[in-house]
């Protein structure tokens, strides 16, 4: 299955490979001359160097284990009803307490796009996938069944 991506997000993640693509390069001349200094064994400029180059590929790879990619463009986002690529504004219903949440998936999260992103396949977005203004749903928090009502539904503006 396709993984939801906003269009917007998509240049971002593409913006992102290009980082690490560069970083990789980058590291790449670091182990090589950290590596001709002699003694790899108490050379800590080259483990620092292949940790460094370590975690560059491993978020590559994770970016990259996310393909294929759906992309939505922001003409397809609709706010009659709680989808992919909506500002979700709830209210819970025993504080009162309003929160505004965005519907978006795992890639919008890796990059810190948006604050408070609930992703469409968690149970929170599962739960609120599909209700409309007006609605209330309820979802287990910490042992508890809480209960809330959907205030408002926008599209996210596209940056």
């Amino acid at each position: 299955m396709a993984t939801l991506i906003l269009r917007d997000t998509y240049r971002a993640l593409m913006e992102e490979m290009n980082t690490l693509e560069k970083s990789i390069k980058e590291n790449s001349v670091k182990i090589r001359d950290a590596a001709s200094h002699g003694d790899l064994k108490e050379n800590a400029e080259y483990h620092a160097a292949k940790e460094a180059q370590s975690l560059v590929i491993y978020k590559k790879q994770l970016m990259q284990s996310y393909s294929p990619f759906q992309i939505i463009e922001n003409s397809e986002i609709k706010n009659d009803k709680v989808g992919f690529g909506n500002k979700v504004t709830i209210r819970e219903q025993d504080t009162g307490k309003v929160e505004d949440f965005f519907l978006l998936g795992t890639i919008e999260f890796e990059l810190d796009l948006f604050s408070s992103i609930v992703t469409y396949g968690s149970p929170f977005g599962r739960a609120l996938s599909g209700k409309r203004i007006g609605e209330d749903f309820s979802i287990e928090i910490r042992g508890k069944k809480t209960k809330f009502t959907i205030t408002a539904i926008e599209k996210i503006s596209a940056g």
